[in-house]
């Protein structure tokens, strides 16, 4: 038995990295290895609303404190100074691997050196790519803080990312080892919570739209939607942290009287929603994987994304939108032939097939698989 060090300092927010940490610890500890979580201040209740299951009561949790709160300006050196120095404090732990579920600037490896092997699930390589977007003043603002990730880069034995776009971003931004080659591995969808085969005709003429209430998501897209077509109901959900609150007041205002907020819905009733619904879209531009596209193509949802990011994989080009009025067409046109046909209903099947491999066990024997392969293998050798 092993002992794995989990990282994933923010478990308060709904989202995709949460449920992938738990589905790191599930298939550790259903493994029978010894788990610990570093994190911040840590809610076992708000854990059970965001990932839908009981904290496995065996992993031990060692809190870093309250979420710290930095503003403006140099944010991310003042979170970094920040997060470094409460790392420091757990230097004196004990453990055989170190493993970040969340982190896409690796800096756990520089000050938790411990481990025999350090492995990292990354979502996207968000600093390299906003750098290499960047204009002349941004690159300068970023160029130090690049050069702290690629020290965590090149300490990583094992990494794991969650879709094909990921991967080739990853190797076009980051300068890896041949065997750091990183694996796909999806993230995990409880589908078999959200499988709806109610047909689109009995469902309510209605857009939803699933992403934590922040600006890069663009919420304000679905705010006009909801002007341009008054004849439909637009209804948002997601996660909302008290940091964004201030912002989200702001979005709030003079919303349209066909457009709901629902910050922090509860799992049942987000379900509900998506089940009796007619279309599920996706706004956010280059998704890195996207669970809550999948969760309402299950939920038996017509499922729109943007034409690009990790959702290419799974949604066929006649349901990608490119542009505002491509995506207000696609709206119009599925929601007004669904009371004429089964059209989506046929095309629904096949989608289904793509994602119907997305599921917790598939994800924890992939997870696995590869930390036999490269980690256990690699010490027997020795």
């Amino acid at each position: 038995m092993a002992t794995f060090l989990i990282v994933h300092p923010y478990l308060d927010i709904y989202g995709g990295g949460e449920r992938v940490c738990h589905g790191v610890i599930k298939a550790l500890v259903n493994q029978g290895q010894k788990v610990e979580l570093l994190t911040f201040d840590f809610d076992a209740d708000r854990y059970r609303n965001i990932v839908g299951e009981d904290f496995p009561s065996q992993v031990v949790v060692h809190s870093l404190g309250q979420r710290t709160k930095e503003k403006p300006p140099f944010t991310i050196y003042k979170r970094h100074r920040n997060f470094v120095k409460l790392l420091k404090k757990y230097r004196y732990l004990e453990y055989d691997y170190l493993f970040s579920t969340q982190s896409s600037s690796p800096f756990e490896p520089v000050f938790l050196n411990k481990a025999k092997k350090n492995i990292a699930y990354v979502h996207f390589p968000e600093i390299h790519y906003d750098y290499a977007r960047g204009t002349f003043k941004r690159k300068l603002y970023l160029w130090l803080f690049r050069h702290w990730v690629e020290q965590g880069i090149g300490k990583l034995d094992l990494v794991f990312c969650n879709s094909l776009y990921t991967k080739e971003a990853m190797s076009k931004f980051w300068k890896i080892r041949g065997d750091q080659e990183p694996f796909v591995v999806y993230p995990p969808v409880n589908l078999d919570k959200f499988w709806c085969d109610k047909p689109l005709f009995e469902r309510k003429k209605r857009v939803v739209y699933v992403a934590r209430f922040i600006p890069v998501k663009r919420h304000e897209i679905l705010k006009r939607l909801a002007r341009d077509l008054p004849q439909y109901e637009f209804v948002s959900v997601g996660g909302l942290i008290e940091a964004e609150r201030p912002w989200f007041e702001q979005f709030s205002i003079n919303l349209p009287p066909n457009y709901s907020l629902k910050p922090n819905l509860p799992g049942p009733q987000l379900i509900d929603i998506l089940q009796d619904s007619r279309i599920y879209v996706h706004l956010m531009e280059g998704e890195h994987f996207g669970i809550a596209p999948v969760e309402g193509l299950a939920s038996g949802c017509v499922t729109i994304v943007h034409n690009s990011g990790g959702m290419k994989e799974f949604i066929s080009r006649e349901y990608r939108w490119d542009d505002y009025e491509d995506l207000k067409a696609k709206i119009v046109s599925s929601i007004e032939q669904a009371d004429g046909g089964n059209l989506w209903e046929d095309k629904r099947e096949k989608l289904w097939k793509a994602v119907s491999a997305l599921t917790p066990q598939t994800f924890q024997d992939n997870i696995c698989g590869q930390l036999e392969l490269c980690l256990y293998s690699s010490s027997v050798g020795k």
